[in-house]
């Protein structure tokens, strides 16, 4: 079987029907988190990838939060394909707001409306159906195909140990693989990296005074100035990530209109991109910060820490992965996906060397802006394609020698 017969056979098995209606079922079962209700969905899971012939194992990370594992067993050795997508989803908040029930999962005009319709049920639905494509159209592969439906992205409790039910696998080496396709609404986008972050906390001390005595010293006045200071940093730009990126997120202070403010804090999140690293970007702050009370003798900084660190995490963009689902998506799509970067690849950084990971990247349908939004919706062909670009990169990359 040369690659266009192969090629072929993939992509007749990639059922509309089916993908339309798998998705409907997943959709329409609220596995919201928090409070994490997953009794439901994922028996439903299970059961469905098991009918494709496949055996899954299933591992509880924290009190019946489960992580379904689905191997697929080559006919010889090679590489190791991990996919992956969560299950769980936001809560739907403002039910009156909603055009339609959030887990009705009504399609109108080709488009499926549903909390985690985008986030991250169109991708679990795609990659699950690219699996059965690939088991029906009876080819032969070479190592592994990986398939994991994992809890715990929305949101983990505060007592338990991990980050998510994704890293509890790879931490404890439960899942082993070469290569990784991690589900998310992207817009069929190929993203390769993510930039690292660094969250700061500050609070600003003042004098408090009566707002009409003319002393003091006004705190939150004090803090625009530490605002000004962080914002003419030098960051960087990356050829796929772009511009690093600053933001005062949080600022509160004073007690009331008619006090001069003795307090003030803010918080600020830096995104940057390699080569820059956390300790260049702490090292920064705090230069800027010590300028800052050299010029001004009344700014007094009463606290700072850091409250998230993450650093950037890079994999190949032009390796055999990216590539891969690159010349997929120009068959299935008819124009290649284009390379970026995410919002964020989590904690897998902590976890790619245990699990063995030299290539990844994201690549999922759905409208980025739509994730945890009111009315969250997901165009049903654009499911369907995705079910298509993963199956054919599934049995490329698994594709023994011709």
């Amino acid at each position: 079987m040369n690659r266009f017969e192969r090629r072929d056979k993939v992509l007749s098995q990639v059922d509309s029907d089916y993908v339309t209606a798998l998705l409907q079922k997943l959709v329409s079962i609220p596995s919201v988190n928090p409070p994490g209700t997953y009794e439901e969905i994922v028996p439903v899971i299970r059961d469905e990838i098991s009918g494709y012939g496949v055996k899954v194992k299933q591992y509880e990370h924290y009190q019946g939060r489960s992580n379904l594992v689905a191997v697929i067993e080559g006919s010889s050795s090679g590489p190791t394909l991990l996919v992956d997508a969560h299950y769980d989803v936001v809560p739907p908040y403002n039910l009156n707001r909603w055009k339609y029930p959030p887990f009705s999962a009504k399609i109108i005009d080709g488009v499926l409306y549903g909390r985690g319709s985008a986030d991250c049920k169109a991708s679990l639905a795609a990659m699950m159906a690219g699996m059965r494509a690939v088991l029906e159209s009876q080819i032969s592969i070479c190592g592994k195909l990986i398939l994991v439906a994992w809890a715990d992205d929305e949101w983990r409790p505060p007592d338990s140990k991990w980050f998510n039910g994704e890293s509890y696998l790879g931490k404890n080496g439960l899942i082993k693989a070469d290569m990784a396709i991690f589900g998310e609404p992207y817009d069929l986008q190929v993203l390769s990296m993510s930039k690292g972050r660094v969250w700061f906390e500050f609070e600003v001390d003042g004098v408090a005074s009566h707002s009409a005595s003319g002393a003091g010293v006004n705190a939150i006045l004090k803090a625009s100035k530490l605002i000004d200071i962080v914002y003419g940093l030098r960051l960087g730009q990356h050829p796929i990530g772009g511009k690093d990126t600053i933001n005062v997120g949080t600022i509160r202070g004073g007690d009331q209109t008619n006090m001069v403010p003795d307090w003030c804090k803010l918080t600020f999140d830096i995104r940057f991109s390699p080569p820059m690293t956390s300790h260049q970007v702490e090292k920064n702050m705090q230069d800027a910060c010590s300028a800052l009370v050299r010029s001004d003798p009344e700014f007094k900084l009463k606290s700072s820490k850091v409250t998230e660190k993450r650093e950037t995490i890079e994999f190949p963009s032009n390796g055999r992965l990216v590539q891969t689902i690159k010349k997929a998506g120009i068959t299935v799509l008819g124009v290649e996906p284009k390379v970026g970067a995410a919002v964020s690849f989590g904690d897998v950084a902590d976890w790619k060397d245990i699990v063995g990971l030299k290539e990844a990247c994201m690549f999922g349908p759905g409208r980025t802006d739509q994730a945890h939004a009111l009315n969250e919706h997901v165009a049903v062909c654009e499911v369907i394609q995705a079910a298509k670009v993963y199956a054919l990169s599934f049995a490329d990359l698994l594709k023994e020698a011709y």
